[in-house]
C-alpha cells in the first residue's frame, strides 16, 4: 500500500479544484469539484507511476494507492498559482538532478503522441476543446514563462519558442529545442539560484516550485492529449 498526500487548490465553493500529489512531482489531477479531484487522485498517481516506471523509475503502480488530504488553499487564485511549504525549500543537486529527467522524459512523450501528425490534423477543432496545435502552443508559451520568470530571458529557449508561435517553425520542432534549451540551463542552476525565492506580484517563484509547475502543466495537457486519441500518457 503506497500513501500520497494530496495539496488541493480551488475557491472557497469547492468547484474547479487542482489536487497537487507533491510526493510525485509533477503529478496532478483536476476537476470541476474538490470532491471529485480527490476521487480521481488515484486513477491519476496511477497512470503517473506507470509513466515513471516505463522510463526506468523504481516504482509500482500495481500497489494499492491510498490518499489524504494535507492542505488545502481556497483563495481561488489563477489555476496552479497555489505556494505549498515544499515550494519555499532549496532544490538539492540530487533532486534537481532527477527532476531534470523527468522533464525529459514527459517531453519525450508528449512528442509521440502526436509524431506523424500533419498540420490540418494539428489544427481540426473538436467539438469541445481547443485543437491539438492550441494545447502543445500553450505548453510551450507556458514552459517559456515559468523559466524565464526563474533564470531571466534564455533566448536558446525564447527564439523557436516565438518562432513556432509565428507558424515560422514546425511546433514540434520548437518543442524538442525549447526543452532541451531549458534542460541545460535549469541543470547548470546554482547553490544560489536552487535556494532564491523571488515574488512578482501575486506571484512566488523558486527552483523547486517553476519545476514542478512546467511537469504538472505538461502532465495535465499530455492526459488531455492522450484521452482524446485514445491512448495512455
Amino acid at each position: 500500500m503506497s500513501g500520497y498526500p494530496l495539496y488541493l487548490e480551488s475557491g472557497p465553493q469547492h468547484k474547479k479544484t487542482l489536487a497537487h500529489v507533491l510526493d510525485l512531482l509533477g503529478c496532478v489531477v483536476q476537476a470541476d469539484t474538490t470532491a471529485a479531484a480527490v476521487a480521481a487522485a488515484p486513477e491519476a498517481i496511477g497512470a503517473y507511476l506507470r509513466y515513471l516506471r516505463r522510463h526506468g523509475e523504481k516504482v509500482d503502480p500495481d500497489a494499492e494507492i491510498v490518499t489524504d488530504i494535507a492542505a488545502e488553499n481556497t483563495e481561488g487564485l489563477f489555476s496552479g498559482q497555489a505556494l505549498w511549504p515544499q515550494d519555499l525549500k532549496p532544490l538539492a543537486p540530487a533532486a534537481l538532478a532527477r527532476y531534470v529527467r523527468w522533464l525529459e522524459w514527459s517531453r519525450a512523450d508528449l512528442l509521440v503522441l502526436v509524431q506523424g501528425f500533419d498540420d490540418k490534423r494539428l489544427r481540426a477543432k473538436p467539438a469541445v476543446g481547443r485543437s491539438l496545435r492550441d494545447i502543445l502552443l500553450h505548453v510551450l508559451e507556458a514552459d517559456k514563462s515559468y523559466v524565464y520568470a526563474l533564470v531571466g530571458v534564455l533566448k536558446t529557449m525564447g527564439e523557436p519558442t516565438n518562432a513556432a508561435s509565428r507558424g515560422d517553425l514546425d511546433l514540434r520542432v520548437a518543442l524538442s529545442e525549447a526543452r532541451a534549451a531549458a534542460i541545460e540551463r535549469l541543470a547548470a542552476l546554482t547553490s544560489a539560484e536552487r535556494t532564491r525565492v523571488r515574488k512578482s506580484g501575486k506571484s512566488t517563484y523558486s527552483a523547486h516550485r517553476v519545476i514542478r509547475r512546467m511537469l504538472e502543466h505538461e502532465w495535465e495537457h499530455r492526459r488531455e492529449i492522450a484521452t482524446r486519441l485514445g491512448r495512455e500518457a
